[in-house]
């Protein structure tokens, strides 16, 4: 249908840049919005409690003591099978797309920069390692009482939009269920969705982690960090 082959144009050209350059800007002004809540602070005058590592130096293989003790303590020591799995997820979640060879096929053609590409077999299996660790993590949602009491609908549709584009990516490859061409159409409205969303809303976690850890000084921070919130 020609109406069908205008919108698949429209979403692999104007749209995809779109996309990129409102995800780009969303990065930028959360960057700044941090800068701006946070300051830089003197460490030898910062206050770790319950953190000795960060206290006094320690020299050699020693100083890595502490971060072992600390980790019974964090997501990782308590719930392992949690950890594996999320840290399995969102390391999917952010290579899959970056090294998919059907992306980097059309990037090469708007721009001439190759990328490397996993083989399709790989691609499949990092699509259904996300799929797997979001049904995962829909059900431990749904099913958990602890979990399922501070779960709202915006938590399950946000984990619905994480999802949907591999979903979908996935069943136009393999032409499951749908028209190959409608299908495409679904994972790239909601690909670009979520490039969208995600300086501007929970997504935007998987940046701030980072930032987070290394950058302010909290409990959970790794390195030596410089910077406090302003309060």
């Amino acid at each position: 249908m020609a109406s069908q082959e205008q919108l698949l144009q429209f979403l692999q050209g104007p749209m995809v840049w779109a996309a990129c350059l409102i995800f780009a800007a969303g990065l930028v002004g959360q960057t700044i919005r941090l800068c701006r809540l946070t300051r830089k602070s003197d460490p030898e005058k910062i206050q770790f409690i319950a953190n000795p590592r960060k206290t006094k130096k320690i020299a050699g293989w020693r100083r890595w003591i502490p971060y072992l003790g600390q980790l019974k303590t964090t997501m990782l020591g308590t719930s392992p099978v949690l950890s594996a799995v999320t840290i399995i997820f969102h390391i999917c979640l952010f290579i899959t797309p970056i090294f998919l060879l059907g992306h980097n096929v059309l990037l090469k053609a708007a721009t001439g920069i190759p990328i490397p590409s996993f083989s399709e077999t790989t691609s499949d299996l990092l699509t259904l390692l996300v799929l797997f660790c979001g049904l995962f993590f829909l059900l431990r949602r749904l099913l958990l009482p602890r979990v399922r009491v501070i779960t709202t609908p915006y938590d399950i549709l946000l984990l619905i939009l994480a999802i949907f584009p591999f979903l979908t990516g996935f069943m136009a490859h393999h032409q499951l269920v749908l028209d190959y061409k409608l299908m495409i159409i679904l994972h790239m409205i909601s690909g670009e969705l979520l490039l969208i969303l995600i300086p501007f809303s929970k997504f935007f976690h998987m940046i701030f982690f980072f930032f987070g850890r290394f950058f302010i000084v909290n409990e959970y921070s790794l390195g030596m960090p410089k910077r406090t919130w302003q309060f």
